[in-house]
């Protein structure tokens, strides 16, 4: 398709288009992740029914934490990278496109492992729901490199190579530990299913050394 021939003065307001119907996006998609959660119905209940009852949708929980804390740091992802963006082509409207189409599978693939979030000793929940986030991951580095890439003119500024790759390893961890975790979950279901949980750990103390090189380059650059 051909790009769209606006005049320059409507550029930030079609830029601004593209973000307000992401973040909605974002937004539904965060909500839905909680429809699986139904209140617990028990027809003269007890406190040690209705506890019992909530022990079992604990690993729901698990997996619903998790996908609002995916989601939600895709979405910071996304507000950084279009920080960058001047300009936009079909083409970026495109790949913004895809990897909102892989968004928005995780409320399908979220609800699918959460329904068998008891039966611990399936594997195809767990691993359509990572097939789901290592596409999501790939969908956000595709967008972040077509982004970055000078020849398409879309940047605000040049942006250090090194600041390219820190976005690509960054964006890199998260798919690489849940398929750590689901290597785990195939020999131990419990402790595979919590090595999600480090994710937050290790980017935010597992490449401070990176961080740190691309920061200096870029103020030598600047």
């Amino acid at each position: 398709m051909a790009q769209a021939g606006h005049s320059a003065n409507k550029m930030h307001f079609q830029l601004d288009r593209i973000s307000f119907f992401t973040d909605g996006v974002f937004a539904i998609a965060i909500t839905l992740l909680v429809i699986e959660f139904k209140v617990p119905v028990i027809e003269h209940a007890t406190d040690q029914q209705l506890w019992h009852s909530l022990v079992e949708m604990s690993w729901k929980l698990l997996g619903f934490i998790i996908s609002f804390c995916i989601v939600g740091y895709y979405w910071s992802v996304h507000h950084r990278i279009f920080g960058y963006v001047d300009h936009y082509t079909s083409r970026l409207i495109w790949l913004n496109l895809l990897f909102l189409f892989s968004v928005v599978l995780l409320p399908f693939t979220s609800g699918l492992l959460g329904e068998y979030a008891s039966d611990t000793h399936l594997i195809v929940p767990y691993a359509v729901y990572v097939a789901n986030i290592c596409l999501t991951a790939f969908m956000n580095t595709i967008l972040w490199f077509y982004v970055s890439d000078p020849k398409h003119a879309l940047l605000t500024h040049h942006i250090a190579r090194e600041r390219v790759l820190l976005g690509f390893y960054f964006t890199l961890v998260v798919p690489m530990i849940f398929i750590i975790s689901l290597i785990v979950v195939y020999y131990n279901p419990t402790i595979g299913r919590f090595i999600p949980l480090t994710i937050p750990f290790v980017l935010k103390y597992g490449l401070v050394g990176i961080a740190n090189r691309a920061i200096a380059k870029e103020k030598i650059e600047s």
